[in-house]
């Protein structure tokens, strides 16, 4: 159940879709990172038997496609009542925690902080109440002008607890959070 969290988070930083004119069903993740996706297709291969392709776009990005029709209708349900991450297994909100981490989170040295972001209040919402139950306090939820919501957390104790309970995947993540931590270390 961790795995296919994680999967639920991480599709959060690409698109699932329905083709019509091909009938094809699908996740699409593009992302920086080979090294990331590569890591999403291992779990996506674990978790739910898919085989998935990669491979670089001219714009340097790399892609992550995976055609599936249960994975999409598994997936829609979840984006479409992100409530029901609640309901799921201890495993699978940690696993969603993971994959959303990943995808939508940033580690900021300069300012000693953790964010999450999301234009989607009840994505934020679910993540908060997450944290809340590992005994991560956040702060204050502010919102930019493309109405992204974006909650931080600070602090040596909620660092810690992050990297224990959750922590990033994310190899360039798992690498910031380390500086970050190496950083606030008395």
């Amino acid at each position: 159940m961790l795995e296919k969290g994680f999967v639920f988070g991480a599709s959060h930083d690409g698109i699932v879709y329905y083709s019509k004119n091909k009938n094809e069903y699908g996740l699409e993740i593009d992302q920086k990172s080979k090294e990331w996706l590569e890591i999403v297709q291992q779990i996506l291969a674990n978790a739910y038997n898919k085989k998935s392709t990669l491979r670089q776009r001219k714009n340097g990005y790399f892609r992550l496609n995976v055609y599936s029709k249960s994975l999409y209708l598994e997936l829609l349900k979840l984006k479409e009542n992100p409530e029901l991450v609640l309901e799921q297994s201890k495993d699978f909100q940690t696993g969603f925690l993971q994959g959303i981490f990943d995808a939508e989170g940033s580690i900021r040295l300069e300012r000693n902080h953790i964010t999450i972001s999301s234009k989607n209040p009840k994505t934020i919402k679910i993540v908060t109440k997450l944290l809340n139950k590992l005994d991560i306090r956040i702060g204050k939820p502010f919102k930019d002008k493309n109405n992204v919501i974006s909650i931080p957390f600070y602090g040596k104790d909620n660092m810690l607890k992050f990297k224990d309970h959750v922590g990033f995947r994310h190899p360039e993540k798992r690498k910031r959070l380390e500086a970050l931590l190496d950083k606030n270390r008395l």
